[in-house]
């Protein structure tokens, strides 16, 4: 009865133990298919709102969408191909829905774009700050340290712009 008992405790203790350490990989992947797809989110409307928005501070505010996170998602793809980790190469749903909601606005993207911006940068600030406190990756937590002060950046210049519009932050 008592081998019983310890083979149990045995097979319970290596679960949790192989459990835990496969969990713990699962959080740095979360976190790069976010990350990743946010970045693919902000480059692909900020190249819309370069076409279509009509306000010029706006548009230099995209251009500067476009640099900065085509620069991250580079830095993010490189990062997390070193860790064994995948990245993805399109939007989720909720994205892309955004992404044909701004198509339809059209030469009206003005607002809609801004608000996604609000919205976006300060998820992705929430990613990033939950991530270099909690994080399970040494390279992605730098990483995410690393890119904080240009979302936060990102951040004030928006809110700034979209009060100027009339855009509820």
């Amino acid at each position: 009865m008592r081998s019983h008992r310890f083979f149990y405790a045995l097979i319970v203790t290596a679960t949790t133990a192989f459990g835990s350490a496969a969990l713990a990989a699962e959080p740095a992947q979360s976190f790069v298919d976010k990350a990743a797809v946010g970045g693919l989110f902000e480059v692909e409307s900020s190249k819309l709102a370069l076409s279509h928005a009509q306000d010029a501070e706006l548009k230099e505010f995209a251009q500067m969408m476009v640099r900065d996170h085509t620069k991250a998602n580079e830095s993010l793809e490189t990062i997390a191909k070193q860790q064994k980790l995948t990245v993805p190469t399109k939007l989720d749903p909720p994205h892309e829905a955004k992404i044909e909601a701004l198509k339809k606005a059209g030469d009206q993207i003005d607002k809609p774009y801004a608000k996604d911006q609000l919205e976006g940068h300060k998820t992705t600030i929430a990613l990033f700050q939950g991530y270099v406190t909690s994080g399970d990756n040494a390279a992605l937590k730098t990483f995410a340290q690393e890119t904080l002060p240009t979302l936060e950046a990102h951040l004030t210049k928006i809110e700034g712009i979209a009060a100027s519009m009339g855009v509820a932050n």
